[in-house]
């Protein structure tokens, strides 16, 4: 019988052979893998026991590269970092794995290639420079490395919905921060943390955020006692905490790490009760306050205003019955005002409780109460409701406005103060990293901290205020926010502006203030003193925008203006800072009715104004024309331009419709598109002394409100691309025919693109000339620019591809001019999607 011949060695036996010799002969085990692999050079356990076997790091981590790229295993990636830094090579078992080097190619013509090499290296750096210079600049310089921001409110708590805004103007804020390439080129990143609105949690919650070491600040607690638990912890830590919601004055009070972006309730309670005893001209009052520290510490502060102008007679605690509440009000004598310390969840059964018991005293509220929702929630019992709040939406200014607006688009539902002073709790955070550039030295998160709690505090007056969404925002010795509370009642429909304010009065010298207080104009209450301010309800109803001229920036307006006010008429004598005529006027009224209920002035105004433009996406630009009136003398702590209802109840469409004639818009600028108009007060002034000497240690400059009506319109672009850009078209399609001349004909494709270049120029110039004399490049500048330099490239190809021909190189010549004619309209595409990104 024949003998079976033997099997041949497979790379798994050599491999099972290496490994029973591994101890006692090495070198042998080696070249048996080393055999293996030449079998089969994709076995991965060879490469891995080979790697087991060498005594050479580089020789090791050349056999882990191998065995990684074969099977991605996670305990030979971590053998792999070990060796890190290391410069891997072959072992010589393996070197019939790897292919041999291959020889050095014969120059034939060492200059000529070597030239000709330099020359196109050279132009592919500067390709790559500037694509990446343009590339680094678009994306705002940023980097990967984040700043991390902590926000901590209590999304499943007592007020989900207001915890709910709270997070959501914070995400607002961050998503516009990171599009404009984040703080110092760093992205933001939030960390979200739900606290309940219970101390314990919020405790844990603290010293995670302390432990996990990230978050340069913090935002947030949203309530009161949240707020008292987590502040011993941060300040332990350094870690700064900015609150949006939390009124306590004892948050900030118990700790100069923790600010506050809005008011306090010390500057709430003064507020709230100078408006009861002055406004409502209440002698007694009763207080209903939740049974918690947010309560409590409202009532507190209210009690201790209200004792200079009267007394509170009573005082109620309610937990969750709100009916001995509202027995006890009802057995006080008619009249007498009731103060709400409390939130939704109890405000709105003790106010519909109230008048269902007959009491039809005025009923006060806290900025908890403060919102659209609590005022919708309340059905029709919203009769003479008067609410604190630090944002009344009639009285937002234009930046404000167009966040308000925005917020509403996303979440389909108007937002509460609570989003917004979130936003600028975040906001104001951001701009002390950004202006004192921390983060960017050298420096520990520690030190970082510290910098920022410094810059915080640094926030300490007008002169040194951050411009928030609410107005300037600085800080009390305390760490509150230094703002104005402000009142709001209800028309029936919607919360509106109190026709009478209250703001911080700063004399401009104690002889001003002494006399102010001793003719009544000047309340003092602990330690501020407060002042009325005139609320005048402001309407404009556009007529017709024409007339545009784009390089003086002038327009035609016509339009209606009307003012409802109560108290002296000073508040209608205005003027309009951006009319053409400095002296234009309003002329007498075409309705003039006073009555108990206050005045009423209708007027009709037809002139010119003039306002800035600005050209940079020009002629994708949206320019805005604006009205812009404020007092001739009375300034921002004597009387306020806020929206009128009748205004806040037209749908915005409805804004684009000319007063004058139902039918018609009020747009009658050719080759121009009115997209929307809209309405909104703002503070303007100068925070410095205005050359009074006298001035220094009291109040300084002097602030006006002022009311604008603002038209945005665009270019019809379609029209005005098609009328200046054809011209640019057909130089296009010429100079890219020129890619198809022979070689030997260079100098006619490099005539048409010097051509093309000199035309580019002349129209470019011809399309601009209707533009002011600016200093920065407008958006169509750079495609022409861009054009000019896809001629130039042609006008180099040209002489690239005469010179390849003269020197007998067809092959080169022949894939230089099968690239140009690709990449000519890849360019151009690369363009247009560049402007359809930017522009679309």
């Amino acid at each position: 019988m024949p003998e079976t011949p033997a099997k041949p060695d497979t790379a798994v036996t050599l491999t099972h052979q290496a490994i029973a010799l591994r101890a006692a002969d090495p070198a042998a085990a080696r070249r048996l893998l080393g055999v293996a692999l030449a079998e089969d050079a994709e076995y991965e356990p060879a490469w891995r026991w080979l790697a087991e076997l060498v005594a050479d790091d580089a020789e090791r981590l050349f056999c882990l590269d191998r065995a990684y790229a074969i099977k991605a295993d996670p305990a030979t990636g971590r053998a792999r970092r070990a060796l890190r830094g290391v410069e891997p090579q072959a072992p010589p078992e393996a070197r019939d794995v790897v292919e041999p080097p291959r020889p050095d190619p014969v120059d034939h013509a060492p200059k000529r290639r070597t030239k000709l090499k330099g020359l196109l290296a050279a132009g592919v750096v500067v390709l790559v420079a500037a694509t990446g210079a343009g590339v680094w600049t678009a994306v705002g310089q940023a980097t990967d490395t984040p700043v991390h921001v902590a926000l901590v409110v209590g999304l499943t708590g007592r007020d989900p919905a207001a915890a709910a805004h709270v997070e959501r103007g914070v995400r607002m804020g961050l998503e516009d921060v990171n599009a404009a390439g984040g703080v110092n080129g760093h992205p933001v990143e939030l960390l979200v943390y739900d606290d309940a609105d219970q101390p314990e949690r919020a405790e844990r919650i603290a010293e995670e955020i302390v432990r996990e070491d990230r978050a340069l600040y913090v935002i947030g607690h949203g309530v009161t006692v949240t707020s008292l638990a987590a502040a011993p912890i941060y300040r332990a830590a350094g870690i700064p905490a900015v609150t949006p919601s939390a009124s306590g004055s004892s948050v900030t009070d118990s700790s100069d790490w923790y600010f506050r972006s809005m008011f306090g309730d010390r500057t709430q309670g003064d507020f709230l009760a100078v408006y009861t005893a002055r406004v409502l001209g209440a002698r007694e009052v009763a207080v209903i306050h939740d049974d918690h520290a947010s309560g409590r510490s409202a009532q507190a502060a209210f009690t201790a205003s209200y004792r200079q102008f009267g007394e509170v007679v009573a005082t109620v605690a309610v937990a969750d019955d709100p009916r001995p509440a509202i027995d006890r009000v009802k057995a006080l004598p008619p009249g007498t005002p009731v103060l709400l310390a409390t939130e939704d969840r109890n405000g709105v059964p003790l106010v519909k409780g109230l008048r269902e018991a007959g009491v039809t005293a005025p009923i006060l509220g806290t900025a908890s109460l403060g919102t659209t929702s609590f005022h919708d929630a309340l059905g029709g019992a919203t009769r003479d409701l008067h609410l604190a709040t630090p944002m009344a939406h009639d009285s937002l200014s234009g930046p404000a406005l167009a966040w308000a607006e925005d917020y509403q688009r996303r979440y389909g539902e108007r937002p509460r103060w609570h989003a917004a002073t979130a936003r600028e709790a975040l906001n104001v955070g951001l701009h002390v990293l950004t202006t004192g550039r921390i983060g960017l030295d050298e420096t520990t998160i520690a030190e970082d901290r510290g910098r920022l709690r410094d810059g915080l505090a640094a926030l300490k007056d007008k002169k040194n205020a951050f411009p928030a969404l609410l107005g300037p925002l600085y800080f009390t010795a305390n760490g509150s926010a230094q703002m104005p509370v402000s009142f709001v009642t209800s028309d029936g429909t919607r919360l509106v502006s109190a026709p009478v304010q209250l703001t911080v009065y700063e004399p401009p010298s104690p002889q001003a203030l002494g006399a102010a207080v001793a003719d009544g104009t000047v309340i003092p209450v602990g330690d501020r003193y407060l002042t009325r301010r005139q609320v005048v309800a402001t309407g404009i109803n556009l007529n017709e925008v024409r007339d545009l001229d784009t390089r003086d920036g002038t327009y035609f307006v016509d339009f209606f203006l009307w003012l409802k006010y109560t108290g002296p008429h000073t508040a209608a004598d205005v003027q309009f800072v951006n009319a053409v005529e400095p002296d234009l006027e309003l002329g007498e009224p075409l309705r003039d009715v006073t009555d108990d209920n206050g005045t009423y002035r209708l007027y009709r105004v037809a002139d010119r104004f003039k306002n800035g433009f600005e050209f940079r996406s020009f002629p994708f630009d949206h320019q805005h024309l604006e009205v812009v009136l404020q007092n001739r003398t009375r300034t921002a702590d004597e009387v306020v331009y806020v929206t009128d209802k009748e205004v806040l109840d037209q749908p915005a469409e409805h804004h684009l419709r000319s007063g004058a004639d139902a039918e018609a818009t009020i747009n009658a600028i050719p080759n121009w598109l009115a997209t929307s108009a809209r309405f909104f007060q703002r503070t303007v002034g100068s925070s410095d002394a205005l050359g009074n000497g006298s001035a220094a240690g009291v109040a300084e400059g002097i602030y006006y409100s002022q009311y604008t009506g603002e038209v945005e319109i665009v270019r019809d672009t379609l029209p005005f691309l098609l009328k200046n850009l054809l011209p640019l078209l057909l130089l296009i399609c010429v100079t890219y025919l020129s890619l198809f001349f022979k070689a030997a004909d260079g100098a006619a494709p490099v005539s048409m693109g010097v051509t093309a270049i000199l035309s580019t120029a002349v129209l470019l110039t011809n399309v601009t000339s209707q533009l002011p004399s600016v200093s920065y490049t407008v958006a169509l500048e750079w495609g022409y620019y861009a054009f000019i330099l896809l001629a130039v490239g042609c006008v180099l190809v040209a002489m690239l591809r005469k010179r390849l021909a003269s020197v007998r190189r067809d092959d080169a010549e022949r894939r230089l001019a099968r690239a140009s004619r690709v990449g000519y309209p890849v360019y151009l595409l690369a363009v247009l999607a560049t402007y359809l990104v930017a522009f679309a």
